[in-house]
């Protein structure tokens, strides 16, 4: 089997605050930065490898981040993740070299580029300026754990037709933490392919793609899910591996720490090691790989956190 190592770029800063501010953006250790183009030979005088920010080239984005709604048969709120990994499958999958924009709100500039790298695109962070520390803090974490990239790993195939409907499916399965890959046509590789419009799965069914969601689940079953994660509605996994090691990427999108959460990966993984942004000294507890599949639990973890798991 020959195996693709990707490289991926880290998260680049939008900064379109006065040159004047170039010491708090040397101190926060960006290495990408865009700037206005009436700026750039001014960022260059202060020693910044600058590029002008061009926005027609990049499409952009939601800020990620969590929305509470009620449920009123239950009478308490409930979670709405906005997340945009289902749109970077959506892209990867039409064989278009995107390159992304986040304009985000305080407190969302991490979560931002933690969202991007996590899911291997180019992608460029417009902060609130009282986030600049805390995006290169994300930043140097980034650059801590990264290497060439692995493989992405999904076990469900989705047929595209490019419709609103078939976009909020994913949607759907992203958030439930489905992982799935988009396909021109059935790939035997996979353990679940789904055509939207066919006869097992009705364009109608497809209008309440909650409903929809759960339908591919139990065709898949859960013994067969990738990964699975316990403890929170908040947190969504991406795989990346090889038969021999998987990295399991983590993103908690609820705004606070998360504790105590469980993981499942299908497939036998004894060593396991956990790297989580801005804690230090956190490893994996309750560790167990069986033949079937192996479990641990994250004590602790904020924005982002990674897992190595190694055969």
């Amino acid at each position: 089997m020959i195996v693709v190592f990707l490289a991926v770029l880290l998260p680049g800063l939008h900064w379109d605050q006065a040159p004047e501010t170039a010491s708090a953006v040397k101190q926060a250790a960006v290495e990408r930065l865009y700037v206005p183009a009436d700026q750039l030979t001014a960022w260059k005088k202060e020693g910044f490898d600058a590029q002008s920010f061009d926005p027609a080239r990049y499409v952009k984005l939601p800020a990620p981040g969590v929305r509470y709604q009620m449920d009123v048969a239950a009478a308490t709120s409930v979670p709405w993740v906005d997340a945009n990994g289902w749109r970077f499958e959506r892209g990867r999958a039409q064989n278009m070299d995107r390159q992304y924009y986040y304009s985000v709100p305080w407190h969302k500039s991490a979560l931002a580029a933690a969202e991007a790298y996590a899911s291997g695109v180019d992608a460029v962070v417009h902060p609130d300026p009282r986030d600049l520390t805390a995006l290169g803090s994300m930043l140097a974490f980034l650059r801590s754990i990264d290497g060439p990239r692995l493989p992405a790993l999904a076990n469900i195939g989705i047929i595209d037709d490019g419709s609103a409907e078939t976009g909020e499916v994913l949607n759907l399965l992203a958030r439930r933490n489905l992982l799935f890959r988009v396909v021109q046509a059935s790939d035997p590789a996979l353990d679940l392919n789904v055509r939207i419009g066919s006869p097992e799965y009705p364009k109608a069914e497809a209008a309440n793609p909650a409903a929809f969601a759960t339908r591919v689940r139990q065709k898949l079953t859960d013994e067969k899910r990738l990964v699975r994660v316990y403890g929170s509605d908040v947190v969504l996994g991406r795989l990346e591996g090889i038969e021999r090691q998987i990295r399991i990427h983590l993103i908690n999108y609820g705004g606070g720490k998360v504790e105590g959460l469980r993981v499942r990966v299908r497939g036998p993984y004894p060593h396991g090691t956990l790297a989580a942004f801005g804690l230090s000294n956190v490893k994996v507890a309750d560790y167990g790989a069986s033949e079937d599949a192996t479990e641990f639990t994250i004590p602790e973890m904020d924005v982002y956190a990674v897992v190595d798991l190694k055969k």
